[in-house]
C-alpha cells in the first residue's frame, strides 16, 4: 500500500527512521538551527557584536522563528499517525491530547516568547527563554530524553537519597559546630556556617576555604569524607541504573513499534508480537553488502525495515523493498541459500538466527502459518512478500 503524504512526513520528522535520509537530514539541520540559536542568544549579550550585526540576529531570529513553528504546526498535523488507524474519527481529540505532551510544550514554550515579541509585545524579559530552546534538543537525542525519564521513573529514590544527605550534612555541622566553635568562631560560630563545610566536604569538592583546627575536628572531618564518597555515590547509582533499563526499555518499544508494521506479522497477537521482538537484532548495512550466499546453508532471516535488496540468481534479479524478508524457507527447509542477496542502497534490517527461528516456529503455529501462506502467494523459493493481515 503506497504510504499517504503525512504518514511519509511523520516517519521524517517524528519517528527518523535508520536508513531514511530524509529523516537524517531533517534531524541533523534541526539540531544545528538549535545550537546555533543558543550561540545567537549569548552573542546578542557582547555590545560590539550587536551594535555591529543587530539586524542580521533579528533576520536570524524570523527565520528560525518560522521553522520552528511550521515545525510545530506539523507535529501536530502528523501526530494522528500514533494511533492504529490514523484516518478513524476524533482526530481533534488526539491531537488536542498531543499538544499537552512533555515536548510539545517544551517546544511551545520555545517560540512563545518570540512570537509575541514579534506581534509588537514588547517582552524583552521573556526573550532569555529562547535558551529553553536547548532543550528542543531532547526530541532528537534519545539519549536526553531517557536521561529525563531517569529522572522522572526515580524520582522517589532520588528524594530519599536527598534526604538523607541533608540529614548527613546537618549532623555533620552540628558536630563540627561544637568542635571547632571557640577555636574558629567566625567558621564555625553558628551550625549555618558550619553547615558550608559539611556540604563542601560530604560532597568532596573541598573548597579549603573553611578546615578544623583541633584534633577532634580533623579526626571528625575524615569520616566526614568517607561519608561523603559513600552517600554521593548512591544517586549516580540510582540514575546509571535507571539509564540503563530506560534505555533497553526504549530500545525495545521502538522494536515493537517496527516489527508490528512490518507486513509479514502485522495482526498478529500483541504478546507474539513481544515475543518476536526479544530475538529479532537490529543492523544497518551500507549499498552493495552481500547478505547471503548462493549455496551456503541457511543460517538468518532478514527482514526488510528500510532499503532495498536485490536477489540475484542465473535467471533474473528482482528487488525486494521495506516490508520483504528473505531465508525463511530455506530455514524451513533447512537447506541452503538459492540465490545471492545483495544490498542495492543502505538498509536497516531485523534478522532472526536459525535457532531463534526454529524455537518460535515450533511454540507459535500461527507464525508458521503466516510464513507458509507468504510464500504461496509467490513462485520464488528464497523470500516472501507478507499477504495482507
Amino acid at each position: 500500500m503506497q504510504k499517504t503524504k503525512r504518514r511519509q512526513l511523520f516517519e521524517i520528522i517524528e519517528m527518523g527512521l535508520s536508513g531514511n535520509r530524509a529523516a537524517g537530514l531533517f534531524d541533523g539541520f534541526m539540531v544545528c538551527l538549535i545550537v546555533l540559536n543558543i550561540v545567537a542568544v549569548s552573542l546578542e549579550t557582547v555590545p560590539e557584536i550587536t551594535q555591529k550585526y543587530h539586524q542580521k540576529f533579528i533576520a536570524f531570529e524570523i527565520f528560525s522563528l518560522l521553522i520552528f513553528f511550521v515545525e510545530y504546526m506539523l507535529r501536530i498535523w502528523v501526530s494522528v499517525e500514533y494511533r492504529p488507524d490514523p484516518d478513524q474519527k476524533g482526530k481533534a481529540g488526539f491531537r488536542l491530547h498531543f499538544i499537552s505532551s512533555p515536548l510539545m510544550v517544551i517546544d511551545f514554550i520555545a517560540i512563545a516568547p518570540s512570537l509575541l515579541f514579534a506581534f509588537g509585545i514588547d517582552l524583552r524579559l521573556l526573550r532569555i527563554f529562547r535558551l529553553l530552546r536547548i532543550f528542543k534538543l531532547m526530541r532528537y537525542s534519545p539519549a536526553l530524553a531517557s536521561l529525563g525519564s531517569v529522572l522522572y521513573s526515580e524520582r522517589r529514590a532520588l528524594i530519599a537519597t536527598l534526604i538523607i544527605m541533608l540529614g548527613l550534612s546537618s549532623f555533620a555541622a552540628t558536630i563540627m559546630y561544637y568542635l571547632e566553635r571557640h577555636v574558629q568562631p567566625e567558621a564555625f560560630g553558628t551550625i549555618p556556617h558550619a553547615l558550608w563545610w559539611a556540604l563542601a566536604t560530604l560532597t568532596t569538592v573541598g573548597y579549603g576555604d573553611i578546615v578544623p583546627l583541633t584534633w577532634a575536628g580533623r579526626l571528625f572531618g575524615g569520616v566526614v569524607m568517607i561519608f561523603g564518597v559513600c552517600m554521593y555515590a548512591l544517586p549516580i547509582g540510582i540514575i546509571a541504573s535507571g539509564f540503563a533499563n530506560e534505555i533497553h526499555q526504549r530500545d525495545f518499544v521502538i522494536r515493537w513499534g517496527l516489527v508490528a508494521n512490518v507486513p509479514l506479522f502485522k495482526g498478529l497477537d500483541a504478546n507474539l508480537i513481544s515475543t518476536i521482538a526479544k530475538y529479532l537484532r537490529s543492523s544497518v548495512v551500507e549499498e552493495n553488502s552481500l547478505m547471503a550466499v548462493k549455496g551456503q546453508l541457511a543460517d538468518k532471516m532478514y527482514l526488510i525495515v528500510s532499503g532495498k535488496v536485490a536477489r540475484k540468481n542465473e535467471m533474473s534479479i528482482t528487488i525486494l523493498e521495506e516490508g520483504g524478508f528473505f531465508g525463511a524457507k530455506s530455514l524451513m527447509e533447512k537447506e541452503e541459500y538459492k540465490s545471492n542477496y545483495v544490498t542495492v542502497t543502505k538498509s536497516h534490517f531485523f534478522i532472526l538466527d536459525a535457532r531463534e527461528f526454529h524455537h518460535l516456529l515450533n511454540e507459535n503455529p500461527t507464525l508458521r502459518q503466516r510464513i507458509e501462506e507468504s510464500y504461496s502467494t509467490v513462485s520464488h523459493s528464497d523470500f516472501g512478500q507478507a499477504p495482507a493481515p
